[in-house]
């Protein structure tokens, strides 16, 4: 009985052995999970040396009075096995989102230019850049970029209309979200071909440039764009070339 018992612990030792192993490298919020069968397998322990201790180890090699446990069987390692590969198959589901994200990011890299023109002033988040309309000094979020031959602006990737607005900052302003938490917003227009709601095609054109009242009216007809990722502003010029 107890060589029986014995090889039962070396089994069960080793497989939360390893399982540790694996954990090292592994995301820490399971760390409770770990708790739980560290917990789990004292219990058993405990147990078993228990029955030993008070004369009732020959239970194992018997039928229980209900006639449920076989000879030999442990009725918890299957149990402690169970958690262990519901563990595992949770971690590959989060390799599998990793791996979505991954391609997420990619996609950026399928945006196109709104407008073709030239970069008259570029994305600086971290410098003050002096706006002569309103006598003012604020960070530049985005790009923006004079027409060459066309006022037409169309969107950078495909997506759903957010919102319309229209002030004496911006303009007429759109922004579309394209989903994976990825976003476009264009300012500086005279109006807008699309409203809210509306869902978009890469390519398709959603407003016209013209003479505006905005903030940036003394750099004359021009695109103010910006692309916000996870809520920041990212530079523009890292997902498209302007031509």
């Amino acid at each position: 009985m107890n060589n029986n018992n014995n090889n039962r612990f070396s089994r069960m030792k080793s497989k939360i052995k390893n399982f540790f192993i694996k954990l090292r490298n592994r995301d820490t919020s399971f760390l409770i999970i770990a708790l739980c069968i560290m917990l789990l397998a004292t219990a058993v322990v405990w147990r078993y040396s228990s029955r030993s201790d008070n004369g009732q180890g020959n239970l194992a090699e018997e039928e229980t009075p209900g006639g449920d446990i076989l000879v030999h069987e442990d009725p918890y390692e299957e149990y402690v096995q169970g958690i262990i590969d519901d563990f595992q198959n949770a971690e590959d589901d989060d390799d599998e989102d990793d791996e979505g994200v991954k391609t997420q990011e990619t996609d950026l890299k399928a945006m196109s230019a709104p407008l073709s023109g030239e970069v008259i002033r570029e994305f600086t988040i971290d410098d003050l850049v002096y706006y002569e309309a309103i006598g003012e000094w604020r960070v530049h979020k985005g790009i923006d970029i004079k027409p060459r031959d066309t006022l037409l602006i169309e969107s950078a990737l495909a997506g759903k209309v957010e919102a319309v607005n229209n002030s004496e900052i911006t303009a007429t302003e759109i922004i579309i979200d394209h989903g994976n938490n990825v976003k476009t917003l264009y300012s500086n227009l005279v109006s807008a071909n699309v409203k809210v709601g509306d869902t978009v095609e890469k390519g398709q054109v959603i407003g016209n440039l013209g003479k505006t009242v905005s903030i940036e009216a003394t750099d004359g007809a021009h695109l103010h764009f910006e692309v916000i990722v996870d809520g920041k502003q990212v530079n523009p010029l890292d997902y498209i070339t302007i031509e």
